[in-house]
């Protein structure tokens, strides 16, 4: 989002500000993930908004959290991949996917990359629910779990079909 203010008026238009503000009375799709400050909207000689003029947002126009490292290398995995995908250069693992600028198309290529270098299928629902790179580790290590447990189990009950036990 572009915000322009009245002059003295941008003390206490943080980034998180703002967020909180629109957050209470919009739909958490609809709030934007960035906010650039600006003196005034670019206008085109017509008198319309310059979209071309707009500058595009900086790192710091995005709600950060206060940072701190991935922990494990589930977490340190999911921090490469963010960082590739929403083009940042350090992402704490309270950060949430949504708010430094990740959508439904980006979300899509994170459930391809996750498959791909943690060999481990989640859906779209998961990423939604769990948008921290904390959380989205969990899930991961639990869904890695139940994997682990299911296979134990097959390779079990096959081993007992092979005895003939069964």
């Amino acid at each position: 989002a572009y915000v322009t203010t009245e002059i003295g008026l941008t003390e206490g238009l943080s980034v998180e500000a703002l967020r909180t503000q629109l957050s209470g009375v919009l739909p958490e799709y609809m709030v934007p993930a960035a906010y650039v400050h600006l003196a005034q909207m670019p206008l085109t000689p017509n008198g319309k908004l310059d979209r071309k003029a707009l500058p595009a947002p900086q790192g710091d126009a995005y709600s950060r959290k206060t940072y701190e490292a991935p922990q494990g290398e589930i977490e340190a995995t999911l921090a490469e991949i963010w960082q590739e995908l929403l083009q940042v250069e350090q992402v704490s693992r309270h950060d949430n996917f949504f708010e430094l600028g990740g959508h439904s198309l980006l979300a899509v290529q994170l459930l391809s990359r996750i498959r791909q270098r943690l060999h481990v299928t989640i859906n779209l629902d998961s990423i939604i629910k769990n948008s921290t790179i904390e959380k989205q580790a969990a899930s991961i290590a639990f869904q890695k779990y139940e994997n682990d447990v299911l296979l134990a189990e097959y390779s079990q009950n096959t081993q007992v079909y092979e005895e003939g036990v069964i």
